[in-house]
């Protein structure tokens, strides 16, 4: 039998906010939910939809995407429907794809940095950022080696 939940549970599982619940179905982000006596009901089909759409929020797809996808859906599964769905999902996964090429770029430059530091100073630790310096450390004296700043 299919576990239902209040909309507190229903919150409780996703992380979110009664209100944003709420809000999410105003907008048409999620679709109407089932009310049993006056209160929503949220169901394993709704549960399912709500963690994809938070999916897709954690990925940086803007809200009116969102939305789009969800019109289209509301559209059932007709070939323009599903042709578009698939559209717009590869369009965000291209952007997505050229976000994580980005920042692979950026990740190996902060290691060359870091490796630059550590050949600066072998011997000593870099304190961690949670730990203040305990000493001033000398000047050190100028190199005519050149720097990446």
């Amino acid at each position: 039998m299919p576990e239902s939940k209040t909309i507190a549970e229903a919150a409780l599982a996703t992380g979110l906010t009664t209100h944003t619940l709420r809000y999410y179905e105003q907008i048409g982000l999620i679709d109407p939910v089932p009310r049993r006596g006056g209160q929503r009901v949220y169901g394993d089909a709704e549960m399912r939809f709500i963690h994809f759409v938070l999916k897709l929020r954690s990925t940086g797809m803007s809200m009116r995407d969102i939305q789009e996808y969800v019109r289209l859906r509301r559209l059932g599964e007709t070939p323009e429907s599903i042709r578009e769905r698939g559209d717009l999902l590869a369009g965000h996964a291209a952007k997505l794809r050229a976000q994580l090429v980005d920042l692979t770029e950026t990740i190996a430059r902060l290691d060359e940095k870091i490796a630059l530091y550590r050949s600066i100073y072998p011997d000593e630790p870099l304190p961690s950022p949670a730990e203040p310096p305990t000493a001033a450390v000398p000047a050190a004296t100028p190199s005519n080696r050149r720097r990446n700043a």
